[in-house]
This record gives structure tokens, sequence and C-alpha cells, in this order.
């Protein structure tokens, strides 16, 4: 049996740094960023949706919460399932 609390935290607390670190290419290094976008799409072109913007703190918070938020969620539902259907 998996402690699902814990591991939600874990997996949210990875989420947490990559989040962290997406948003800090997204000031320091957008074109990387960018670049690593494309090369996971392959064949589709995402230059016309390029931003020449940085990202707002409002909107980065958000996506902050947003994404830590379902990824403990997520986990949590995953493991409890995942605990049941071992028994």
């Amino acid at each position: 049996m998996l402690n699902a609390k814990a591991f939600a935290n874990a997996a949210s607390t990875v989420m947490a740094v990559w989040v962290v670190a997406c948003a800090l290419l997204a000031y320091v290094a957008p074109g990387l960023l960018f670049s690593v976008a494309q090369s996971w799409t392959h064949t589709m072109n995402l230059e016309p949706l390029r931003s020449t913007l940085a990202p707002n703190l409002g909107s980065m918070v958000f996506g902050f919460v947003t994404a830590v938020g379902l990824t403990w969620v997520t986990t949590y539902v995953t493991i409890t399932l995942y605990n049941k259907w071992t028994k």
C-alpha cells in the first residue's frame, strides 16, 4: 500500500520545481524555452504562437497554483485507486 497523501505531496513538489524552472526560463531564455516546446511538437509549426511579451506575475502565479494543485489531486486519486484495486 502506498501513502496517497505523501505521494501526492512528493509529486506536487516536483511539479512546483518544474513550474518555477519553466517560469525562470520564460524570463531569462524565452528562445530556449520556445525551442524545447517546438522540439516536443515535432512537425507542428509553433512560430505563429511565439509571444513577444514576458508573462505577467498574475498569470505565473495562477499557472503555478493550478499546475501544482492538479498534480496533487491527480496523484492522490491515482494512488487511492491503485491501493483499492491492488487489494
